[in-house]
């Protein structure tokens, strides 16, 4: 979703009208789509509630997909850098200042971020030197540990490298970020992976292991470990026989 811009001669930054904040992504039309996707996905994969169970099942029916609408419509802070016009029908936007943080949106804070008005927190983005972190904790020989990460760092990430890919079509130092980049999240992700599966196939885990799982790790998990769960019975049923 955008903002309408116009363009007044030579300034620096397009004036900006927020009229369609006013009408788009309404709770009730984020709930109605996000209802019609779980339920043709419940229907899909003949999935019964009752048999999945847990505090996990939530994450066990969401998919990437559902996972990402509701990150672009969950709030996040920014911090305003810019003076920002009029915005009589946005009241929050209206009464923000320069150097104020304020909580909208992500598909609002994005649109006012790429226009000047404002910047993301650090602690909401991804960049190179994070992900060299993370790679290093996540690589550790022998380490069977699957550290913390934010719940939407996946989130974050795909947009990070979307936006890698459109910059390094012009730019040959973005492609070669891009590159290693590429590099570092397969690295991680297939860490991550492995450990999961372990984890899945292992007793029940903490509380606290859980909580270090991002979204689409715990509907990971919930689904191997179900799946392995299911296979085991199958033989032990299958010997009673």
């Amino acid at each position: 979703m955008s903002f309408l811009v116009e363009v007044e001669h030579e300034a620096t930054f397009p004036t900006l009208s927020l009229t369609s904040l006013v009408t788009s992504h309404s709770p009730q039309e984020n709930s109605t789509k996000q209802n019609e996707r779980m339920n043709k996905r419940l229907k899909s994969q003949a999935c019964r509630p009752e048999s999945i169970g847990g505090p996990f099942l939530i994450e066990a029916l969401t998919s990437v997909e559902d996972i990402d609408f509701n990150f672009e419509n969950s709030p996040i802070r920014i911090l305003i850098t810019r003076e920002l016009p009029e915005m009589q029908r946005v009241p929050k936007l209206a009464s923000a200042r320069v150097g104020q943080e304020i909580e909208v949106p992500y598909w609002t804070a994005r649109e006012l971020v790429q226009l000047g008005y404002a910047r993301f927190r650090e602690e909401d983005t991804v960049t190179s030197n994070s992900l060299s972190k993370i790679h290093w904790r996540e690589t550790i020989p022998d380490s069977r540990r699957i550290p913390s990460l934010q719940s939407n760092f996946y989130c974050l990430l795909r947009r990070h490298l979307l936006e890698l890919g459109k910059q390094s079509k012009q730019d040959q130092v973005k492609l070669r970020e891009l590159e290693r980049t590429e590099t570092l999240v397969r690295d991680i992700v297939n860490c991550r992976v492995r450990k999961i599966v372990a984890l899945a196939a292992s007793p029940t885990p903490s509380e606290e292991i859980m909580q270090g799982l991002t979204l689409e790790e715990k509907a990971l998990y919930t689904n191997l470990n179900r799946t392995i769960e299911e296979w085991k019975l199958m033989l032990i049923e299958e010997s009673k026989q």
